[in-house]
């Protein structure tokens, strides 16, 4: 057996000065079209990659008959790219991170200070309302300052005054953020965002193009946008015509969720899957033994599975059988977190300020619940005049306090991952509220496969009950 290196990624600055003439050369696609051949050239990986090396355009030939004519994009996802996002609006960010084959690492307005860093969208300064919101992000981010320095007072830490006060901010505020995503999931983040309705993505989408297509050309290709993409909102707008107008909202100042389906007899179709992968048996004979087994022998039997478990460790894949639909009501501070469980399948509404406002409990404790109440009817006066106008944009002035309804749909196995960051003690706190709801939620449907839901800080306690 051998195990060599082929390469990593390094810092582009450290590339540039170390390659000089040939910085042009020091593409991912040399890994890509040495990888490509392995399935058709009986050589050594190392001395393709040699080869790949030494002809370039070559390589990049190859790379595009092989990933273009051939359809094998799967070659594409041997190029990787680190990519720095500065000065995006954390609307935007929503709409990038939803991307699933990608890593993303976001400044995070729970441990920073916020100043008056904000993006004024095309949109917005085109339909003449650029003054109007201007006003309103230097009234926020007073606000925001006067929030903070209140929940000081009232005795709160300094990590919970930035963790609370930030739900005074508008969705328009800059963040920042490190993308590392490979050759094929970039192309396709490309044209999909070069199609979205708002002009900030759009130019997202060109930059990217821009930044990885000059070095790896053969590999993002056809990042332009599709008839596909660009047909979804209006489609999105026959729908709510056919649909009707929705009912009227209840408004409220915390997570919600509600269990709408989950797999019918889960504990003993786990039991089953269990049996399935340990055994010779059709899945059929695995359910009938299952259900022979009875409660009690299903519950040892699922929880043996668990016994060995340390608070970093995934269940078994046969949890991935079992799966849950909740419905949450949730703010924008909340779903910049939940947003990250990517694996679900996560979809979302527009934020909808008749939803009301979440309210932190130190903001109550500080005596500034109005303070946050009158920044939010200020910035829903906004959003209405930005909506008759120019409709795409009109979040923008919108609080990481306004809220929106999500569709969650999750397996049992990443409900497990879910629950030991969302539960724990460190957890943001309306994630981790939302989080013991769906948990107890799950609790109750399936009482043997859900024994060890439960955050990290409360795991060995929990682990001890069950055992002993």
């Amino acid at each position: 057996m051998k195990v060599r290196l082929g390469g990593y990624n390094i810092d582009a600055k450290t590339i540039r000065e170390l390659a000089g003439d040939r910085y042009g050369d020091m593409t991912p696609e040399i890994i890509s079209a040495s990888y490509a051949r392995i399935s058709r050239d009986p050589r050594e990986v190392s001395r393709l990659r040699e080869e790949a090396r030494k002809d370039i355009e070559k390589a990049r030939k190859s790379n595009t008959a092989i990933v273009f004519g051939l359809g094998h994009s799967s070659i594409a996802e041997h190029a990787v790219f680190n990519i720095d996002v500065m000065g995006i609006s954390r609307l935007a960010v929503e709409a990038v991170e939803q991307f699933r084959l990608a890593s993303f690492t976001e400044k995070s307005q729970r441990y920073i200070r916020l100043g008056r860093d904000f993006v004024v969208p095309e949109e917005i300064a085109k339909a003449g309302l650029k003054r109007d919101f201007k006003g309103l992000m230097k009234r926020l981010t007073e606000s925001y300052k006067s929030m903070y320095e209140s929940i000081r007072a009232a005795g709160e830490d300094d990590e919970t005054a930035k963790e609370d006060a930030r739900y005074l901010m508008p969705l328009a505020t800059t963040a920042q953020f490190g993308m590392t995503v490979n050759a094929r999931e970039l192309e396709y983040m490309i044209s999909r965002l070069a199609s979205h309705p708002l002009a900030e993505l759009r130019e997202f989408a060109s930059k990217l193009s821009s930044v990885a297509g000059g070095i790896a050309p053969s590999l993002v290709k056809y990042p332009d946008p599709t008839d596909y993409f660009k047909a979804a909102p209006a489609i999105r707008v026959d729908i709510r015509r056919t649909a009707g107008r929705a009912g009227k909202s209840l408004a409220g100042d915390g997570p919600e969720a509600i269990l709408i389906d989950v797999t019918p007899d889960a504990d003993k179709r786990l039991a089953a899957s269990l049996i399935f992968a340990s055994t010779s048996m059709s899945h059929s004979e695995s359910m009938r033994r299952a259900a022979k087994l009875g409660k009690r022998r299903r519950a040892a039997l699922i929880a043996s599975t668990m016994e060995k478990m340390k608070p970093h460790d995934s269940v078994w894949r046969e949890f991935e059988n079992i799966r849950l639909l909740y419905e949450v009501t949730v703010s924008s501070s909340c779903f910049a977190q939940l947003k990250r469980h990517r694996m679900a399948t996560i979809i979302s509404q527009d934020y909808l300020p008749s939803l009301g406002i979440s309210i932190p409990d130190s903001v109550r404790k500080a005596g500034k619940v109005k303070l946050l109440r009158e920044a939010a009817e200020l910035s829903g006066r906004v959003y209405r005049k930005i909506g008759s106008r120019a409709e795409n944009a009109r979040d923008y002035p919108l609080l990481n306090a306004h809220r929106r309804r999500v569709l969650f749909d999750i397996n049992l196995r990443e409900l497990y991952h879910f629950s030991r960051m969302r539960c724990d003690i460190h957890a943001q706190w309306e994630i981790r509220r939302l989080a013991d709801l769906m948990c107890a939620m799950a609790e109750d449907k399936i009482p043997s496969g859900s024994v060890l839901l439960c955050g990290k800080d409360s795991f060995d306690r929990r682990k001890k009950d069950l055992f002993g």
